[in-house]
């Protein structure tokens, strides 16, 4: 079984046009021991994953990992960032596209149960202009437990979260 904390990044994909992903399915991508920078292993990915959509075709290592994390929401994913460091302790990134099914709410909220006490920023409402991601953000300081947090937030629509 993969657990969050051995890679850079765990994605819960949606159903979308553009790809044949499965809706709840989850990725985990770039083994913690194998990259050293996250913004490589989304390269890797969504180039292998999404080879005809031409935005990834267009970032590079110089860009913030949060662009190609922006295009993957705009494919209906979730996408986790995990940012855990011996100085900053456990915590990570959420990224929520607009909307997420049922069956992503289902498997968001048991991936939260392996991130009981992690420091997670979640960052939702996104939108793309001028080559800079803008959103908002909530952050959770890991005071109480992430899925019960996260389960409150998404009860409030199931569609479109709000924190």
């Amino acid at each position: 079984m993969c657990k969050v904390d051995d890679y850079k990044v765990v994605i819960i994909t949606g159903e979308n046009k553009k790809s044949d992903d499965k809706d709840g399915e989850v990725i985990y991508v770039g083994p913690i021991d194998d990259y050293s920078f996250h913004i490589d292993c989304l390269i890797d990915y969504t180039r292998e994953r999404y080879p005809n959509v031409n935005v990834f075709k267009q970032i590079n290592d110089r860009c913030l990992p949060n662009v190609p994390i922006f295009f993957l929401t705009w494919l209906n994913s979730i996408v986790y960032v995990n940012l855990d460091s011996e100085r900053a302790g456990r915590g990570g990134m959420l990224y929520m596209p607009d909307a997420i099914s049922e069956k992503q709410r289902a498997v968001l909220l048991e991936m939260a149960k392996e991130l009981p006490l992690n420091n997670v920023d979640i960052v939702y409402d996104m939108d793309f202009d001028d080559g800079e991601v803008l959103a908002k953000e909530f952050q959770y300081t890991g005071d109480q437990n992430f899925a019960d947090i996260l389960n409150k937030c998404l009860e409030q629509d199931a569609k479109k979260p709000k924190f």
